[in-house]
């Protein structure tokens, strides 16, 4: 959210090279100078390369900016990748998991499509710092009907050492025209051609938040449209 070592394999092969055997006291005289020479050319060397930083060598990685953070968590919610959204949570978000997943695995069963747009940096707090980051939606087939996409929702996000502590996510749908053009009328042709599926699928006027009905909202959004087009 790395580094290397240089390779000192040549200047050691030098310095083994310059190490030669002693046969004669006048030979080590002779082995000793070019032995020096050898430690003072790779010396030199050295000097020269240690004013230079590797190209090869990554920078040190920068933390991430809240805006980033908070984007990828955005993303990781739209793209319904649960591993990713948890691992982005610390605090109260990772303890209130279980209803962020359900939300999420909620949205998947009813087809939203999430469309991000940026992210902004809204209130430094005492802990933390506020992230808001509006998106419009498409949801139970409404891009396929040409209806939609809602607007007015956001995500609200606090992040805190490169993690969400805190989050809530504000869908508009009662105002933004979501309930009259798509909840409602899909929620009526459901009731009215599978009236067996409704206890599974509706839990009063809110959708069941629940993975097991993902298979009878996808049949039925698919229905729909096909019915509706």
């Amino acid at each position: 959210m790395s580094g290397t070592k240089t390779d000192q394999a040549k200047l050691e092969r030098l310095l083994t090279d310059a190490e030669g055997g002693r046969k004669s006291r006048r030979g080590w005289g002779a082995s000793a100078v070019a032995a020096a020479a050898v430690v003072i050319v790779v010396v030199w060397a050295m000097s020269l390369s240690s004013g230079k930083p590797d190209s090869s060598s990554p920078l040190p990685a920068q933390p991430l900016q809240p805006e980033q953070v908070a984007t990828a968590f955005v993303n990781a919610y739209r793209n319904y990748d649960r591993p990713r959204l948890k691992s982005l949570l610390a605090g109260d978000a990772l303890v209130n998991w279980s209803a962020l997943d359900e939300s999420n695995q909620g949205d998947e069963a009813i087809e939203v499509r999430v469309l991000p747009d940026s992210c902004t940096e809204l209130n430094h707090l005492s802990v933390g710092i506020q992230v808001w980051c509006a998106f419009d939606v498409h949801a139970l087939g409404s891009d396929r009907l040409g209806l939609g996409p809602y607007s007015n929702n956001r995500f609200l996000v606090t992040v805190d050492g490169g993690k969400i502590i805190e989050s809530d996510i504000y869908f508009d749908y009662m105002n933004n025209g979501f309930n009259i053009q798509m909840m409602e009328p899909f929620e009526a042709w459901v009731t009215k051609h599978y009236p067996k599926d409704v206890p599974a699928m509706f839990e009063g006027n809110t959708t069941r938040l629940d993975a097991k009905t993902a298979e009878l909202f996808h049949q039925h959004i698919a229905d729909y449209v096909a019915a509706k087009s």
